[in-house]
């Protein structure tokens, strides 16, 4: 045991006890949520929850950041390991860094700009964990060469084993590191980690706007083209916003406080103001034409104005966004073909238009999409064969998403999908089936031998991949 105590969340309030913790909460666990919740500050820890079944029961999962909108992480009846007090960097060399798995994305980002080096990869959320990233997949706009994971850049690691036994995997063992990245936690614990890092590169940002037809007609270049790429879709404008970023030595950096506003316009501003829409105008049909209005403006003077140029290191440390327990959006992820994005791209649009009319509900954020560079560096990857396309779509009214995300699952279906485990709601075993082919069921034989007594398996990893 380390002499860091372990220390149990209770209720509402989230503030750890510098007390240990007994075997059960003092009132039973509602139903849905762990019998113990507990903040974990060093790999003894960890082991001494794993080990002791009686204290801390099945099934055991850990949490960095809770970004996750699935039930990935959910310990119903069990525990629930909280990592983000493990959040030390350890060391920095010019060619590496090794971080505890609570490190947040942009503290990590802040710390390697004081040196001059960045992370090879980025992720589009910089509030989230690098233990988190590690385990589940990420979305960013990277160019083709740095990969299409942040976990692809992970060349060793320490975790503990469900049976409570100290494991280290590194480049010597790559088959097995390619099992340990983009795990979902299902292999063990997490509580080192060692990344590739380099010298900060600038990058060139274009910018186009342009309607869902011609977007469709240039998926085929975009999939082919050296660059990183990201866009906006509001379907019901008829609406594209394209970002290209491309490899520069020459250019800036970019300057940190224009992402920062970028990144206020869309993920603060936007939601804000359609939330303030709903409540003030109720018709819909003179709600949402000023909300999609407004997200233009966002995109054609926030997003095209200021950033012109850009590095991982600014993007990363020029975060505004900030994750809350409760979001003040939901999201649902799903990732395509690119060989057959010019027909998904069209049918998107139809199935959010056709959705509308036949139940009332639409997003009133625009869709936001990325390309998934070719990435077979895990198992688990969702762009192992080829380069995929995402689309996440996000709205701010609770009322009628659920139902709007679980319908996803047919359109996904209809046009090749493949889910996230940690951002795509209603995803059937049917889909996840088809998604990984052969690589699910080898993933099911290692899990199998990593924790034969499904010590870390949860009712949501039961129900798609045994």
């Amino acid at each position: 045991m380390s002499t860091n105590t372990l220390t149990r969340n209770s209720g509402s309030n989230k503030q750890a006890r510098s007390s240990k913790l007994t075997a059960n909460k003092t009132q039973p666990a509602a139903l849905g949520d762990p019998v113990a919740d507990v903040d974990v500050r060093a790999h003894e820890d960890i082991r001494a929850v794993l080990v002791d079944w009686k204290r801390y029961p099945s099934p055991v999962r850990p949490m960095g950041s809770d970004s996750a909108t699935t039930r990935c992480n959910a310990a119903s009846g069990g525990t629930l390991v909280r990592l983000s007090g493990m959040n030390k960097i350890l060391r920095i060399t010019a060619e590496s860094v090794t971080v505890q798995p609570g490190v947040r994305i942009g503290e990590l980002a802040e710390a390697l700009a004081e040196q001059g080096l960045e992370l090879p990869c980025g992720c589009d959320v910089a509030d989230r964990t690098i233990g988190g990233v590690v385990a589940a997949p990420a979305l960013q706009a990277g160019l083709p060469a740095d990969g299409g994971q942040l976990a692809g850049h992970v060349i060793a690691l320490k975790l503990i084993t469900p049976s409570g036994r100290k494991l280290e995997v590194s480049q010597r063992n790559a088959r097995l590191l390619s099992m340990m990245r983009l795990s979902y936690g299902l292999l063990g614990v997490i509580y080192e980690i060692t990344l590739r890092v380099r010298k900060i590169r600038g990058f060139t940002v274009q910018h186009r706007k342009c309607d869902f037809t011609t977007l469709s007609g240039l998926v085929p270049k975009l999939m082919q083209l050296n660059a990183g790429i990201k866009f906006w879709l509001l379907p019901f404008r008829d609406r594209v916003y394209l970002e290209l970023r491309r490899a520069d030595a020459q250019a800036a950096e970019g300057r940190r406080l224009s992402w920062r506003i970028k990144e206020w316009a869309a993920y603060t501003a936007l939601p804000s103001f359609a939330r303030s829409l709903s409540r003030s105008i109720p018709v819909r049909q003179l709600r949402y034409p000023l909300i999609d209005r407004f997200s233009e403006a966002t995109q054609g003077l926030v997003g095209a104005t200021l950033t012109q140029s850009g590095s991982n290191s600014i993007e990363q440390t020029g975060k505004f966004r900030r994750l809350e327990v409760n979001p003040t959006f939901n999201y649902c992820t799903w990732v395509f073909s690119g060989e057959r994005f010019s027909q998904t791209l069209m049918a998107y649009r139809y199935y959010c238009r056709e959705y509308y009319q036949r139940t009332g509900f639409r997003c009133d954020m625009p869709a936001i999409g990325h390309r998934l560079n070719r990435d077979n560096s895990a198992l688990l990857s969702p762009s192992f064969h080829a380069s995929m396309m995402s689309i996440t779509s996000m709205s701010t009214d609770q009322k009628g998403w659920e139902d709007f995300a679980l319908g996803l699952d047919e359109f996904a279906q209809q046009n090749g999908g493949s889910p996230f485990f940690n951002q795509t709601k209603g995803a059937s075993i049917e889909r996840v089936n088809a998604a990984f082919d052969t690589r699910l069921p080898f993933f099911r034989k290692v899990r199998a031998q990593f924790d034969p007594d499904d010590r870390m398996l949860n009712q949501y990893f039961a129900g798609l991949i045994t």
